[in-house]
């Protein structure tokens, strides 16, 4: 089975609102409906209208979004998505592609779908930083490739349905930094430095403005100032880019990947070392990060 994300913001009549449209109809789609085709619509059909209609570089998004609505999901899969108000859902997919060009659907911008079956999750508190980040890049629908999502989406599923539909295996530790959010692995480098280096941080230096580092911090022992960077998912950190800082940076990739030359002033932490930190000071974290070690201990 596969996890997908999908943003239901399509090109909808105004006034209509597709996520709502799609929750009350129990449905998951897109758009990109074609003209002068009479019901019943076969694929054939379709995709001959569509293939005339959506050619040229003004619908290049057309071709991936209907392959995976109609070739690459399949029944049983699980599919989040959220509301303008940040509210995140998670579907299961409960049929093989449909098409309806009747007004509702098209008002709604929701023509190419898939029967779902949904249930409303909550917050971003709620939801692993690998689904968050998800819904960054612009992509109507894309995959999730992360055994820890998966793990946590069927184990969500299962307690909403009150099933045991999806047979679980254990979450594991070595995937605790997909279940983390970039905003998680910011504090917990910061409480780790804190609690390992004698460092305070100074919660004024956390602004947005200094987008080189995350936060200023001041040892207690010695009264010198530290920078920290964080980069979560397959980001990596150039220390080269650190250089110009006459004070000493601490770089966490939660990748483990770092480029450029070791410096004297600059401290490449592994991914290792947190994940065992996680588990040794779960403690010290914020309860949504105690969630998450705790389901992965």
């Amino acid at each position: 089975m596969n996890i997908w994300r999908i943003n239901l913001k399509p090109d909808a009549k105004k006034n209509v609102d597709s996520h709502q449209f799609c929750m009350e109809n129990k449905i998951v789609g897109i758009g990109w409906p074609v003209a002068n085709v009479l019901a019943p619509v076969s694929w054939k059909k379709y995709l001959e209208a569509a293939e005339e209609q959506y050619k040229g570089d003004g619908h290049k998004g057309w071709r991936k979004a209907i392959n995976i609505m109609k070739n690459r999901m399949y029944k049983d899969d699980l599919i989040w998505t959220r509301d303008s108000k940040g509210i995140y859902s998670l579907g299961r997919i409960m049929s093989d592609w449909c098409y309806d060009g009747s007004n509702s659907y098209l008002d709604a911008d929701i023509v190419n779908f898939r029967e779902c079956e949904w249930y409303k999750i909550g917050t971003v508190d709620a939801i692993p930083g690998k689904i968050v980040n998800s819904f960054i890049p612009p992509a109507t629908v894309q995959q999730v490739r992360s055994s820890a999502v998966m793990i946590f989406s069927q184990l969500i599923y299962n307690e909403k349905n009150k099933s045991n539909f999806y047979k679980v295996d254990k979450l594991s530790s070595k995937n605790i930094f997909d279940l983390l959010s970039p905003d998680d692995c910011e504090d917990v480098l910061a409480i780790y430095l804190q609690e390992k280096y004698n460092y305070y941080l100074i919660p004024s230096s956390c602004k947005k403005t200094t987008p080189a580092y995350e936060y200023t911090l001041i040892n207690a022992k010695t009264n010198k100032c530290a920078i920290a960077q964080v980069r979560s998912g397959n980001e990596s950190l150039n220390i080269d880019g650190y250089s110009k800082y006459d004070t000493r940076v601490y770089l966490f990739a939660t990748s483990g990947n770092y480029l450029g030359q070791p410096k004297a002033n600059i401290t490449t932490v592994e991914p290792e070392e947190i994940r065992k930190f996680l588990y040794e000071y779960t403690h010290l974290l914020p309860k949504k990060m105690k969630v998450w070690v705790n389901m992965s201990r």
